[in-house]
């Protein structure tokens, strides 16, 4: 691990004392994140985007109620990840679940249902301010400063390797073009003024990019 992957791993191991969880578990769990996110087939989906989300989290001036259920959430929400795979968050979820129901932690259905929440970001989030602030925070990469978007996008398309660019780029064509049909993006207002201009711009900017690849494709049957 490096100095950021060791200063992430410190807010684990403090949520899991907020939490009650002794040491022992909270360890072996840890070890697991370590693992699952420090995978040499991640490239977006690692330590770092737990980070990103921890970090966002905490620029909510409310009080949060469920504040130890969404930090759970974030921890495990891409605990399983597969591009390949459809199952990722209900996988990711029942982890979750069978972990803090067995030490009696946090509420486990809340934490599941959160992370089953993240499995598609073309429906609106569910009703109920922790939801809403669960699906906000996943998105937010999409509102980042233009290089961290580019590393997100570079990221995404690294994990997807297996796929060819004449297989990858219409799919991530459609999926960024429906999200732009989505008003706002962002479900609270606090995330809406922040990132919604900006996340409408990367998106329309990647499209572009998308566009400029796709004329050098060949045509099909060539």
């Amino acid at each position: 691990m490096d100095t950021l992957d060791i200063e992430v791993m410190s807010q684990w191991f403090e949520l899991c004392y907020d939490a009650g969880i002794q040491l022992e578990p909270a360890t072996e769990m840890g070890q697991r994140i370590v693992d699952a996110y420090c995978s040499h087939q991640r490239h977006y989906h690692t330590l770092e985007h737990i980070n990103h989300c921890l970090s966002v989290f905490d620029q909510i001036p409310d009080e949060i109620e469920d504040h130890k259920e969404l930090r759970f959430a974030i921890w495990f929400h891409d605990f399983v990840y597969s591009p390949k795979s459809a199952t990722n968050e209900d996988e990711s979820a029942e982890i979750a679940f069978d972990w803090l129901h067995k030490l009696g932690a946090a509420n486990p259905d809340l934490v599941r249902d959160l992370i089953q929440s993240t499995a598609n970001y073309l429906n609106q989030p569910r009703k109920g301010f922790t939801y809403r602030i669960m699906h906000d925070i996943d998105l937010s990469i999409l509102g980042s400063e233009e290089e961290v978007y580019l590393q997100y996008e570079n990221g995404i398309r690294a994990e997807f390797n297996h796929l060819t660019d004449r297989e990858f780029f219409p799919a991530r064509e459609e999926f960024l073009r429906k999200l732009l049909k989505l008003y706002p993006l962002f479900s609270l207002d606090i995330f809406e003024l922040q990132w919604e201009e900006k996340a409408r711009q990367n998106i329309e900017k990647e499209l572009e990019r998308i566009r400029k690849v796709r004329i050098l494709f060949p045509p099909i049957g060539k």
